[in-house]
């Protein structure tokens, strides 16, 4: 590892990108600049050294057991990398031989490198990166070399249109459970979406089911719309990290046991790195619509997911009327309302007149034989967790 210099105020660089101050590019351009350096005074080198590369990297820190002495856990460093290009050439000097005395002055060399069409989007992340940058390297053994960087951007152009046959297709996603053993009538989480390929600006629209037959009151439903990050090491060995950025997340509001709700819940798109699970071998990006139910009295957490593909050109399939899309992005930019269910809200008197849980299960499963008690199984699960859920703040 190299280590940086503080600045010296005998030696200015600069590094200049052609007609483009926004440093921004796409696959397959050519990026194209000049890195002036002036000296103040004579200094010595043993070479100036311009590197253009494109690379990713993973890395983090985790704690594995080690079976030789006790099985306590050391830590354990995972790393992973990736190289799309790397030129590296000597302006001055090379990378072996005696220091070389430059006399002061300015001096300009101009860079030149095309981004391959293959190149992943530039990322940023917890556990790992996707970078492209410029690096003049002034090479000193006898001290720290000075390094001078200047990062560039690469975004991603990435069509909806040329998967339109499946993600035009609607997405559904169901999950079915049951309270107190299986002893329950089930709750039954139904989610659907019109498709799942989005570009920013455009609107999700979620509808959601749920048919709470069970005798459980339901909290609150969380719907979150989350970017989920996958980080591959090769180093030691191949494992991967996982990390979700929660870009938008909703409540709803309570649902009473042996009721019925619909939701619909619009969700604006923004801007954001496309899609990645093919340009890049260590780092994975995707996108996902999590629905998660927090019962009462119970610690179980139905979860179902719908994922999205996010892109940059929208699709263009199908009659998409654009007045209906601008008065569902006003909508999805509104002040959110907690959705309320269809099914009438219980009031406080209903739930004292209520008979508890536990009644109801012993009144319904009166007559069925087994080796414990119903009072014994629902009590067993409910001290489980007893206490109420409070959702946690992302």
């Amino acid at each position: 590892m190299v280590k940086k210099e503080k600045p010296s105020r005998h030696i200015k660089c600069e590094i200049r990108f052609d007609n483009n101050p926004l440093s921004v590019y796409r696959p397959g351009d050519m990026v194209t600049g000049v890195v002036e350096l002036t000296l103040l005074k004579n200094k010595k080198f043993r070479g100036v050294c311009l590197r253009i590369n494109g690379f990713a990297s993973t890395y983090w820190g985790s704690k594995v057991k080690n079976n030789t002495t006790n099985y306590k856990k050391r830590n354990v460093s995972f790393k992973g990398r990736e190289d799309y290009f790397n030129t590296i050439s000597y302006l001055v000097g090379s990378d072996v031989g005696n220091p070389l005395e430059i006399v002061a002055g300015s001096y300009n060399y101009p860079f030149s490198v095309i981004i391959p069409a293959n190149a992943p989007a530039s990322m940023e992340g917890t556990f790992g990166h996707i970078r492209y940058m410029i690096q003049l390297t002034l090479e000193r053994p006898w001290k720290h070399d000075i390094v001078n960087t200047a990062p560039f951007t690469v975004k991603l152009d990435s069509d909806l249109n040329l998967l339109s046959e499946t993600l035009a297709l609607p997405t559904k996603a169901e999950t079915v459970t049951s309270f107190y053993f299986g002893l329950t009538e089930p709750l039954v989480l139904t989610a659907t979406t019109p498709r799942s390929g989005y570009a920013p600006g455009e609107v999700i629209e979620m509808i959601m089911h749920v048919n709470n037959q069970s005798i459980v009151d339901i909290k609150t439903i969380l719907v979150k719309l989350q970017r989920v990050d996958t980080y591959i090491s090769q180093v030691p060995w191949v494992d991967q990290k996982m990390e979700n950025t929660v870009l938008e997340e909703r409540y709803t509001g309570k649902i009473g046991r042996r009721q019925n709700a619909r939701f619909e819940e619009n969700i604006l798109i923004g801007s954001g790195t496309p899609t990645n699970d093919s340009l890049c071998r260590i780092i994975y990006t995707k996108y996902e619509i999590e629905i998660v139910v927090y019962p009462t009295r119970s610690r179980k957490r139905p979860t179902i997911r719908l994922p999205i593909v996010l892109g940059t050109v929208g699709l263009t399939v199908g009659n998409r009327n654009p007045e209906a899309i601008i008065e569902k992005q006003r909508m999805a930019m509104a002040d959110y309302t907690p959705s309320a269910p269809s099914a009438p809200a219980t009031t406080s008197d209903q739930l004292v007149s209520a008979p508890p849980p536990y009644a109801e299960l012993q009144q319904h499963f009166a007559n069925t034989s087994r080796s414990n008690s119903l009072e014994e199984a629902a009590e067993d699960e409910c001290a489980k967790g007893s206490e109420p859920y409070t959702p946690r703040d992302y």
